[in-house]
Order: structure tokens, then sequence, then C-alpha cells
């Protein structure tokens, strides 16, 4: 039995703006960490099955290598990637596989499948889905093809002829321990980077999964929190660094989800005498200055905050959780630290009623002083509270977003929430937020005082030119 696990070329992703944008590999290319988990359950349990991943984005291949590679495996089951921004592209990809060899099993995995479970099993090329977290529904799924007999009903496994339940259930694995350590072995080394990562060799982990919180901008379709135990998450940060990688980036929706966990980690690398740099995606009112402190000093370089908007009351109609005070503390103890902050923003909020207080919200964000930010415009997407109130308001139409996955094409517009911006406004005051942010001198001065490496000076240099020089 071949397996071959795709994350599709992205040559037709679908954009909300027609103007100024920056994408998603502006910021860095990281592993596709479903895809691995798969490959290494797989592995773990069927030693005569031969699998491979093509991490299509990432290794540059565009169709015609794609369709090569395909020809060469000769796989019995093809595993795709899914999310609904490049629907156009997993389509395609189903499709060629198809082409080749109509028998091949094909199985979509992926946020998309949450959204729209009944629309995705409607695809001609497309013979299961999985709902939620894949890594022991897809193994059964290959278990029962092996076996040439029906699979058995598990939640999470879904067939075009036999849905088998009115209700789709999404599975969920509780005890992440039982998860063999990733195996990198199946992604190409030297390919994945950060633009503000500290050195060259840079690796992803993820410690968690799922996040409690209900921001009204978020799609996330898997809320419940679970966590790796201490002892687990040593032995892969033991074996990345025998592997020869300098730095961690732990990849959870939400790291610091529980600050106690945070210290424990950090206790155990000062006293084992770890040495490593590490970065993490966190919350505000999660963090306190002894978290903070006791990460920095076993490695913690840099924090990526969820800050979206400047105001009090702005954060509680988002449902964020934060104050505009917890920011400036948590900021503040991150420039006594020395730890590195990158701000996430969204402009074009439902409350900002004119371009004016885009640029207040801006300047509020700039007086928080964080070392980095990103800038995006409100993306409202299925599966989003903010989606739904913009359909029940008639400001996003639910009909064209359906007609788009029923029928994906790549010149495909999707609606933005235009009740006072237009979408000419919202990349204008995108590509001006991130001049406004990034040629303050101040920002500049601190940014280039602070590089330790040559290889962060030049994907700082190199990031900078493609931010602020793109037409």
């Amino acid at each position: 039995m071949r397996v071959l696990l795709i994350m599709p070329p992205a040559e037709n992703t679908i954009k909300f703006l027609r103007g100024w944008q920056l994408s998603s590999s502006d910021y860095g290319t990281f592993p596709p960490l479903g895809l691995l988990y798969i490959a290494t359950v797989l592995k773990s349990n069927l030693a005569k099955v031969e699998i491979e991943i093509l991490d299509c984005p990432s290794e540059k291949i565009n169709y015609q290598q794609l369709e090569a590679a395909i020809r060469r495996f000769k796989p019995d089951v093809v595993g795709i990637t899914t999310f609904t921004f490049c629907l156009v592209d997993v389509l395609k990809t189903a499709r060629l596989v198809k082409a080749i060899n109509n028998d091949t099993h094909i199985c979509l995995g992926g946020p998309h499948n949450a959204n729209f479970p009944e629309q995705t099993l409607d695809y001609p090329d497309i013979d299961s889905i999985v709902l939620g977290e894949g890594e022991y529904v897809f193994l059964e799924l290959i278990k029962s093809l092996i076996a040439g007999s029906p699979p058995p009903e598990i939640p999470g496994l879904y067939f075009k002829n036999n849905l088998r339940v009115s209700q789709f259930d999404k599975s969920l694995i509780e005890d992440l321990d039982e998860i063999p350590v990733l195996d990198i072995g199946f992604i190409k080394k030297g390919i994945y980077k950060s633009t503000v990562g500290k050195y060259e060799n840079i690796i992803t982990l993820l410690t968690s999964r799922g996040c409690p919180y209900q921001c009204t901008f978020c799609d996330t379709p898997v809320k419940k929190f679970r966590s790796r135990s201490i002892d687990n998450i040593l032995e892969e940060i033991m074996l990345r660094l025998d592997q020869g990688f300098q730095e961690i980036f732990f990849y959870d929706d939400t790291f610091n989800i529980m600050p106690e966990r945070v210290i424990d980690l950090s206790e155990k690398i000062i006293k084992n005498k770890i040495k490593f740099a590490w970065s993490f995606r966190g919350r505000i009112n999660t963090c306190s200055y002894e978290m903070l402190e006791i990460a920095k000093r076993s490695g913690c370089q840099r924090i990526h905050f969820g800050v979206e908007t400047g105001t009090d009351v702005g954060l509680e109609e988002l449902k964020k959780g934060i104050t505009v005070g917890q920011i400036k503390n948590v900021f503040n103890w991150c420039r006594k630290l020395k730890i590195k902050t990158i701000a996430d923003f969204i402009i074009g909020l439902p409350f900002e009623k004119s371009k004016e207080e885009v640029v207040k919200n801006i300047e509020r964000l700039i007086s928080f002083f964080p070392d980095y930010a990103q800038f995006n415009v409100l993306q409202p997407t299925p599966g989003s509270q903010i989606y739904q109130e913009g359909v029940k308001k008639g400001i996003i139409s639910q009909a064209r977003w359906e007609g788009f996955v029923r029928s994906p094409y790549p010149q495909f517009q999707p609606p933005l929430w235009e009740e006072y911006l237009k979408q000419d406004d919202l990349a204008l005051l995108l590509y001006l937020a991130y001049r406004k942010f990034y040629l303050r001198p101040g920002c500049i001065a601190r940014n280039l005082f602070s590089i330790t490496t040559f290889g962060e000076f030049k994907r700082m240099i190199f990031g900078g030119i493609k931010i602020l020089f793109r037409k």
C-alpha cells in the first residue's frame, strides 16, 4: 500500500483584497504538521505501508512536477490538506490524481471540511473526508483499504455513498501523549524559515491542541484544550536539538493557556541545561511576570500576541477577554526582559466606521511599543461569529460563499465587511499601516540594534523590502 500526502500547490489561492497585501509565505514557511502527524502514526502502526509527503508550496512544486511525482510514486491512497481558500488547488490536485489512476482513493482532511462536510463529499473526485483530528481516523481508513473490508464506524470518517449518520461528528484525541513523537524525516531540510527567527534552522513543535476562547473573528473548529505532558514535550525538544535545530517555534493555537505549564516546562529546560532559542503564540491575559521571566531565562526570544484592536470597547466586542491595560503591562514586561513581541492586528472591524478610526487604532497599537506587527484586513470566514453576524445584517452574502464552495473558481472575491469602508479603502489602509509602523526611525533603530546573527539580519532586510516596497 502506497500513501501520498499532499499540500497542494498554491497557484490559485483566493485573496480577500485586490490591492496590496502580504502572503503567508512573507512571514515564513513552516512544516505541514498535520500531514507529518498522519505520516508518523501510519509509519508507527503499519510497517508495510510506503508513505511520502509533498509540501508543494514550500518545495515550489508546480502541477507538472506534481504529476510527475504522482506517476513515479503510484499511490493507492492520496490524502490532501484542505483549506477553503485553497479549494481550487485542492480539487485541481484531486482531478490530476484521478486522471492518472481513477482507482486511487482520495481523502480530504483539514479545516474546510468542518464548515462544508456535505458539499465536500459532493465533489466527484473525492472518496472520503476526515473531520477533526485525523491521525487515527486515517489509520483506520488505511487498515480497512488494505483488508478490503468496510471501515469501522468511527466519528470523523465519512464516505460519499455511505454517510452512516445524519449528524457529522468530529474526531478528537484526548491523550496527546499517545501520539508518537513527530517523524520529520518525511520533509526536506533547509526549506523552512521564519522571517523574524533568530536562526536559519528553525522547527515548529506542538505541545497542545485546541483553544477554549471565543474570539468572534476566529473559525477554529476545535475548542477543547488538551496538552502533552512536560516529559513528552522535552523528549521531542531533545530530539530536534540532536537533529541540529537551534530554534523552536511552539506553534500551539495558544501556548500559555495554562501559565503554570509554561513555568514548569521552563524550569525543566533550565534544570536539564538545555540550550536553544524558542518562541510561541500566546495570550495577553494568561501572562504573568513570573512566567515571562523564567521563560526568558530558559531561552524564550519572542512571543506572538493577538492584540487585534486598540480600545477596551473594541476588545470586548471581539470577545478577546483582555484589556488595554493588560496589553500595556505585558508589553512593558517583555521590553524589560528583552523578549521580542509581535502584535497581530486587524483593520476593517465592524466598529471602525471611518478611515480616521482605523488610523487612530493603528496609532494606539504603536503606543503599545511591540517590536513587530502583523496587520490583516478582517476576513469574516464561515464558521466565525462575525461571519454569522454579517449574514444576519445582510453585509455578507452567504449565497456567495456557498456558490464558491459548490463550484470553486480562482477569481472568487470573498465578501468583506464593507458596511463603512470599501475594499479599496481597506487595501490602502493595510498598506499605510505597515509603512506607518515600520518606517518609524525608532522602530528601525531598535530592530537593527537587537540583531545578533547574520541570518536574522538577512531575513529582516529581505522581509522589510517585501513589506515596504511592494506595489
